[in-house]
């Protein structure tokens, strides 16, 4: 069965758009999960609006949560998910390692449907921008994945760091990244025509002890609108096949 999911850091709480906007902008891609980075919820930049809330019921889901990595602008700013599916247990994870004004945290969700066999929990976080004490932050992300209950697990948001450096290719000892696996849109082998030279921050990948298939992956940009105007950042989806 397919599991579509979408990561998507939607710069400063949405300050460029509304929720509303940027679920209508993602709906025809029907995603089953969306990891999302940057969000606010009742601050004044964002005209005192819950952007995860606008964004679920302009697709139709019912299942979302925020939590909160500081106060700000007389509301709320963190990281969120919104999910199709029930979700059966959620998971936060603080990291107190990173000396921020941002708490960075990892918010992951175990999925509670019927349609796949395998227990499915998905991780989203936003990593820390200062590469100080990055090993040290990694460590503590894998060790609270752990801890985190389910049969395939995905890892997915905007870890502030390139494929080219140390701390990617510690990541990829024990997750595969989805941008190489599958097809893109134009029904090309991801794994021949693209290069871990390509500047990016924002993945999803898999645990690699995980039964699964990646069918596509693809950052959004097509022509139905200026996407710039909607965030600095594109949309990454991957389409993975799951029992």
């Amino acid at each position: 069965m397919e599991f579509r999911i979408i990561t998507y850091n939607i710069f400063l709480g949405a300050r460029l758009t509304n929720g509303r906007e940027l679920a209508r902008s993602l709906k025809k891609y029907n995603p089953d999960f969306i990891g999302l980075q940057e969000v606010d919820r009742n601050t004044k930049r964002s005209k005192f609006r819950d952007v995860v809330q606008e964004m679920a019921q302009e697709l139709g889901y019912h299942y979302h949560y925020f939590q909160k990595t500081m106060d700000f602008d007389k509301g709320e700013f963190g990281i969120a998910f919104i999910s199709k599916y029930d979700v059966k247990k959620i998971f936060i994870f603080i990291n107190y390692l990173v000396k921020s004004k941002e708490k960075r945290q990892v918010l992951a969700a175990r999925l509670n449907t019927s349609k796949f066999k395998k227990k499915i929990l998905v991780v989203n976080t936003h990593l820390d921008n200062s590469l100080d004490n990055k090993n040290e932050e990694l460590d503590d992300l894998f060790t609270a994945i752990e801890g985190f209950k389910g049969d395939v697990k995905f890892l997915c948001g905007d870890f502030n760091l390139l494929p080219t450096t140390e701390y990617y290719a510690k990541i990829r000892k024990d997750w595969n990244d989805s941008y190489f696996q599958g097809r893109d849109l134009e029904n090309k082998k991801n794994s021949e025509n693209r290069e871990l030279e390509t500047a990016r921050i924002d993945y999803v990948m898999v645990k690699k002890d995980a039964d699964y298939k990646v069918k596509k992956s693809f950052y959004i940009n097509d022509d139905s609108r200026d996407w710039t105007k909607l965030s600095d950042h594109l949309p990454y989806m991957a389409i993975f096949e799951v029992e």
